[in-house]
C-alpha cells in the first residue's frame, strides 16, 4: 500500500500505480467511451488541452496520461477543471454538456485520479481506496426515502381496500437515469405537499363516509375515549407500517380531543387521518437501523418488511410479512428468504418488474410519442395499449418460467391479441387466450423484447425509423454507455424526407459531418440493425423503394465488439455479452435500490453480477442474490451528533426513545451552532423537539402552548436552513430564512392555557 507519487509506474504493492488506475478506470470506462469522440485531433475540442490519441497510435497511453493530468492540475475556485467540464459545472460551460454525472463511479474516477495527480491521494488514508470502496457485500447508506407516487397509490390501496389514482395527478417524480424512485431525487416542493394535504383530506372524507366499519368499536358503548384510543393504535401501525410510539399515541389522541371538540366524534377521527397521511412515518420509509457497533446499523424488523415489500411488491407489507416483523423473526435471514420467495410468487410482484422494464427500455412514453395519423392510421390507442400488453406478458412468462437475460433478448415467440397478430403480419396463436385476449404465438424474428412494437414504436420519429433514437437505446441501457449531448447550436434535426434516399442513406450523410461523426460512430452502426422494423413496430422488407441494408457493428465495447446483419444477429451478439449482463444488473440495482451513486451501487453490484453469472442470467436470481446481502439488512455511516439509537425505534417515530439526540430548544440548527429561537404570538411559548436527524436532514415536533387567560392564534417563526420535505398540523409560508408557521383551521387557535403541537422535516 502507500501513497501515490510522482512516478506513474510504481505500482505501490496492492495499490495501483497512477498509470495503471488512469488506464483502467479513466481511460477505458470513460475517456476512451465518452471523451475521445471530440477530443481528438480532428474533432471539435482538437484546439484544447486534453487531446487524445486512439489506442494503438504510438505513445498513445503516455499522451493521452499526460493530457489528462495537465487538465487534472488545473482548477478554478479550487476543484480541478477535469471535475468541472464534463459535469458542466465551469463557469464557461462544457461545449459537449454534462457527460459525467456528480455522485457517480465516473465522477469518483475523476476524483480520484485528480487526488493522484495532485499527489494527495492514499490508498489507505481517509480519501483512498479503502475508505471510499467497501467490502464484498459491504452495508447499504442510511437514509430516509419518501415514497414514489406509485408507491403511495399502492399504499393508499392496502389501506383503502380499494384502488386509488390520487397520486397520479401529483406533480411529477423526478426521473433519475431513466427511473422514477431515486431515494435522492424524491422530495417535497411546496405544491407537492398542498397536493398531499388534498388527497389527505379526500382519503379521511372516505374513510369517515365508512366510519362504522372500518372503526373497529363503539364510540357508544365503548366510549369515545377508548374507542379513538384502539382506532388510532390501529390505524396508526397500518399507515407507518410499524406501531406507533407512546408519544406518537398520545400527540394523535391530543389532536383528536382538540379536533372532537369542535366537530364531534367523527371530525376528530378525520382530522387524525388527515394528519397521519401527511406525516413523515406514512410518507416516508426509513433505512436507518439500531446501532450494532463499528459503524454498523441493523436494519429493525420493521424496515426490513417494508423494504422488502416495496422492493418486490411496490406497496406495504401484507400481513403475513407484518407479523414476521412483529415477532422479530424476519431478521432471521433464511426467514427473509422465504418471505422474499412468497412475495415473488404473488401477481402484485408482476406489476413491480413491469415497471421496471418500462422505465429500464422507456416504454413508460409508448401511449404518448407522437406519429404521423396520415403515414400511420393504424396506431390506434388501443394497440399501443396492446403493445404494452404484449411486453408484460412476455416479461412475465421469461422471468417467472426461470428464463434469462439471453432468452429475453432472443425469444422467437411473444402473446398477442388477434387484432394485434394481424396489425404485426403474423398468423395468431392457437392455444386458449387469457381473459385479456393475448395467446403465445410465434414472433416475426428472433430478437426478442428489443424488436417488440413497444420498443421499436417507442424509439422512432413521427414520420420514420430512427437509427439514432434505436442506437442510443442500446448503447445507454444495454451497454451502460452515456452518450453526451450534442455540442450547443449544433442542428439535430433528423436528415429530410427524401424519396430518392433510403433511412439508412439519408442517416449515413447526415452523419457524416465531422462535428456530428464521433457520437453517431457509436450509435448508428447499431440502430441500422433494426432497419427491418418501421415507426411502429412492423416489420417490413422495404424501406419504401429501396432495399434494406440491416448491417451494422458494435464498436468501442470492453467484450460486446463485433459485425452483424439484423437485429436477430445484434441480439445474439448482446444475449452472449458480459457487457450487457453487467449493465442489465446495474439497470436493476439502480431501479431496486433506488439510487444512481455509483459509490453506493458498488458496494452491491459487483455480488448481483457474480450471483447473475453463477445462475447463468436468470431473471428471477436477482431478488433473492440482493435480499441475501448485507447490503440489503444493514446499513453503515456515522452515529447522530449526540449518540446511537438505543432502542431499535426508526428515527421518524418521534420522542425521546428514538435516537438518543432528542433535544428541547427554542429553534432549530442545521449545523449545530445555535440559531435564534422561533418569534411566536405574544402569550405563546414554544417548544421544539428533534424526533430525528440524519445526515441529510432531520425532522421536528414542536408544541405551541398558550399561557394566557384568552385564547390566542398563533403564529411561530422559525429560523433555519433548509428546505421543507413535509409538514403536518400546520401551514408555512417562507422568507428568506425564516419559516412562519400558522395552524390549521381545527389548531388555529389555543385554548386558554391549551397547547396545540405541529411537526416538519426540513433537508439541509
Amino acid at each position: 500500500m502507500g501513497t501515490s507519487n510522482g512516478d506513474p509506474t510504481d505500482g505501490g504493492g496492492d495499490c495501483p500505480s497512477d498509470a495503471q488506475f488512469f488506464e483502467t478506470s479513466v481511460w477505458t470506462p470513460i475517456l476512451s467511451k465518452t471523451c475521445i469522440t471530440c477530443h481528438n485531433p480532428e474533432g471539435l475540442a482538437k484546439d484544447t488541452r486534453m487531446v487524445l490519441l486512439a489506442e494503438g497510435e504510438e505513445g498513445w497511453l503516455e499522451a493521452n496520461f499526460a493530457a489528462a493530468k495537465e487538465v487534472a492540475l488545473d482548477d478554478d475556485g479550487g476543484t480541478s477543471i477535469l471535475l468541472l467540464k464534463p459535469t458542466n459545472q465551469h463557469p464557461d460551460m462544457h461545449k459537449g454538456g454534462m457527460v459525467v454525472t456528480p455522485d457517480t463511479e465516473a465522477y469518483d474516477a475523476l476524483a480520484q485520479f485528480v487526488a493522484r495527480s495532485q499527489g494527495t491521494f492514499s490508498c489507505t488514508g481517509p480519501d483512498g481506496e479503502g475508505a471510499a470502496g467497501c467490502d464484498e457485500g459491504g452495508a447499504g447508506v442510511r437514509r430516509v426515502r419518501r415514497l414514489s407516487h406509485v408507491e403511495y397509490n399502492r399504499t393508499l390501496r392496502a389501506v383503502l381496500g380499494a384502488p386509488t389514482e390520487l397520486g397520479l395527478g401529483f406533480a411529477a417524480d423526478t426521473v433519475v437515469q431513466g427511473y422514477t424512485n431515486n431515494a435522492g431525487a424524491l422530495v417535497v416542493s411546496g405544491l407537492l405537499a398542498d397536493q398531499y394535504r388534498d388527497a389527505a383530506e379526500k382519503i379521511a372524507d372516505l374513510i369517515v363516509a365508512d366510519l362504522p366499519t372500518r372503526l373497529g368499536c363503539d364510540p357508544v358503548a365503548d366510549g369515545e375515549e377508548t374507542c379513538a384510543h384502539d382506532f388510532i393504535a390501529r390505524f396508526g401501525k397500518q399507515v407507518y407500517r410499524r406501531p406507533l410510539t407512546a408519544d406518537e399515541q398520545a400527540r394523535y389522541e391530543t389532536l383528536w380531543k382538540e379536533a372532537a371538540a369542535i366537530e364531534k366524534f367523527d371530525g376528530g377521527i378525520r382530522w387524525t387521518i388527515a394528519a397521519m397521511l401527511q406525516s413523515p412515518g406514512f410518507l416516508y420509509r426509513t433505512e436507518l437501523g439500531e446501532h450494532a457497533g463499528e459503524g454498523i446499523y441493523e436494519l429493525t424488523p420493521y424496515e426490513l418488511a417494508s423494504e422488502l415489500s416495496y422492493l418486490i411488491v411496490g406497496g406495504p407489507p401484507d400481513a403475513e410479512l407484518m407479523a414476521a416483523a412483529d415477532d422479530g423473526t424476519l431478521k432471521d435471514p433464511d426467514v427473509l428468504r422465504m418471505q422474499a420467495t412468497r412475495l415473488l410468487a404473488g401477481a402484485d410482484a408482476d406489476a413491480t418488474l413491469h415497471r421496471f422494464v418500462d422505465e429500464w427500455l422507456h416504454i413508460d412514453r409508448l401511449r404518448t410519442v407522437p406519429r404521423d395519423a396520415m403515414l400511420y392510421p393504424e396506431l390506434t390507442p388501443q394497440i399501443r395499449e396492446a403493445m404494452l400488453g404484449e411486453t408484460h406478458r412476455f416479461v412475465g412468462d421469461v422471468y417467472r418460467g426461470g428464463g434469462s437475460l439471453a432468452e429475453l433478448l432472443t425469444a422467437n415467440y411473444s402473446f398477442m391479441t388477434d387484432e394485434l397478430a394481424s396489425y404485426y403480419g403474423v398468423e395468431a396463436g392457437a392455444g386458449e387466450p387469457d381473459p385479456a385476449g393475448f395467446k403465445r404465438a410465434d414472433a416475426a424474428s428472433s430478437a426478442g423484447l428489443l424488436t417488440h412494437g413497444a420498443v421499436m414504436t417507442t424509439h422512432a420519429l413521427p414520420t420514420s425509423s430512427s437509427p439514432i433514437h434505436r442506437g442510443k437505446l442500446v448503447r445507454e441501457r444495454l451497454l451502460c454507455q452515456d452518450m453526451p449531448p450534442p455540442p450547443p447550436a449544433l442542428d439535430t434535426s433528423p436528415p429530410p424526407v427524401d424519396p430518392g434516399l433510403s433511412t439508412r442513406e439519408r442517416y449515413t450523410q447526415h452523419s457524416a459531418d465531422a462535428t456530428c461523426a464521433g457520437c453517431h460512430a457509436r450509435i448508428d452502426p447499431i440502430g441500422f440493425g433494426f432497419e427491418h422494423y418501421d415507426a411502429i413496430g412492423r416489420t417490413r422488407s422495404m424501406d419504401g423503394i429501396h432495399a434494406i441494408d440491416a448491417t451494422g457493428e458494435v464498436l468501442l465495447t470492453d467484450n460486446t465488439n463485433g459485425p452483424f446483419d439484423g437485429a436477430d444477429e445484434l441480439a445474439q451478439l448482446l444475449a452472449g455479452s458480459p457487457d450487457v449482463e453487467a449493465c442489465y444488473t446495474l439497470q436493476w440495482a439502480r431501479y431496486a435500490v433506488g439510487s444512481a451513486a455509483g459509490s453506493e451501487l458498488k458496494c452491491v453490484q459487483d455480488d448481483l453480477t457474480a450471483a447473475f453469472v453463477e445462475a447463468e442470467g436468470r431473471l428471477d436470481s436477482l431478488v433473492l442474490a440482493l435480499v441475501g446481502t448485507r447490503f440489503f439488512r444493514e446499513r453503515g455511516g456515522a452515529p447522530s451528533p449526540g449518540g446511537d439509537p438505543t432502542t431499535g425505534e426508526d428515527p421518524t417515530t418521534g420522542g425521546e426513545t428514538t435516537t438518543g439526540d432528542e433535544t428541547t430548544t427554542s429553534g432549530g440548527s442545521t449545523t449545530g451552532e445555535p440559531q435564534p429561537g422561533p418569534m411566536t404570538s405574544p402569550g405563546i411559548d414554544v417548544q421544539i423537539t428533534q424526533d430525528s436527524k440524519w445526515e441529510q436532514g432531520e425532522c421536528n415536533s414542536v408544541t405551541v402552548s398558550n399561557t394566557t387567560g384568552a385564547p390566542i392564534v398563533w403564529q411561530v417563526v422559525i429560523a433555519m436552513q433548509g428546505t421543507i420535505q413535509n409538514a403536518w398540523n400546520a401551514k408555512y409560508t417562507q422568507d428568506a430564512m425564516h419559516f412562519v408557521w400558522t395552524g390549521e383551521p381545527y389548531n388555529a387557535e389555543v385554548a386558554a392555557q391549551g397547547t396545540t403541537s405541529f411537526g416538519f422535516c426540513i433537508l439541509y
